[in-house]
């Protein structure tokens, strides 16, 4: 008799992620701009690109972006931004996917009459859970069931004057419990919209004039949002007074910020 290990593989999508397992979906993420009392549809297409019919479930969760840009998973309903309850899938909630075949699904959403119009930006998850698994094999050969959930991102805003605003807050060097040396760099969401950017770092030796590049970080945020960017130096790095320059840049007007610190080695 085979034993079989029961794996769940989460994924969450920014454009179109494909789960070995059973589930394509696209896009990953809905926005709404859409005021109290309102309602209006959006579709997104899930394929299934297996052999076999596949039966999907759909549930709904909170979500929330930690410090680090991490999502944050809770209980629908949980958070104060919540507007799990306000998504409807259509026609239903559970359905079959033929083998090579793509479903149009409906996702609707409706702003209730009382909606806290005090709360610029308010999110939700759907989850669409496969229900029949997959049979897998991990490195050893031992057989997996693999059941895949894949996760869309719900953003919704009413319609006003939109203010997209990142700023720095901090920009500081340590050295970390492995004496790594470590440059932080927060940033904070000042605006009232969902707002995504990239960082690209120049690292200057004041001593030698030697010029060189990190790697670029890209982060996503919500209104209040404190993103907290992490680079480690390279161990080999030289002595000497450096200049590191941190060029954010954000929007869909690419609106561009400089952050510089000087520290030594």
């Amino acid at each position: 008799m085979k034993n079989f290990l029961l794996a769940l593989v989460g994924l969450f999508m920014v454009n179109q992620v494909q789960a070995q397992a059973g589930i394509s979906v696209s896009p990953g993420r809905l926005y709404y701009k859409l005021n109290a009392g309102a309602n209006g549809s959006q579709y997104v297409s899930l394929t299934n690109p297996t052999e076999k019919e596949l039966e999907v479930g759909v549930s709904f969760s909170d979500w929330e972006y930690e410090p680090s840009g991490n999502n944050k998973i809770v209980e629908a309903n949980t958070l104060p931004t919540s507007c799990s309850d306000w998504i409807q899938i259509l026609p239903s909630s559970y359905f079959v996917v033929k083998p090579g075949e793509t479903k149009q699904i409906e996702v609707l959403f409706k702003v209730p009459a009382n909606a806290n119009t005090s709360i610029p930006v308010h999110t939700g998850m759907i989850f669409f859970t496969q229900l029949n698994p997959g049979t897998s094999k991990d490195q050893n050969g031992a057989a997996i069931q693999v059941t895949v959930r894949m996760g869309v991102k719900i953003y919704h805003t009413f319609i006003k004057e939109n203010k997209v605003l990142l700023d720095f807050t901090d920009f500081t060097s340590y050295s970390d419990e492995n004496k790594n040396k470590v440059i932080e760099l927060k940033i904070e969401n000042q605006g009232n919209l969902w707002a995504d950017g990239k960082v690209k770092w120049e690292l200057f030796n004041n001593s030698t004039g030697k010029k060189s590049t990190l790697k670029e970080s890209e982060f996503y945020t919500l209104p209040k949002d404190i993103r907290v960017l992490k680079q480690q130096l390279p161990a080999d790095l030289a002595k000497g007074n450096y200049t590191v320059s941190a060029i954010m840049t954000y929007g869909e007007n690419d609106v561009i910020k400089i952050a510089e610190l000087e520290f030594s080695l």
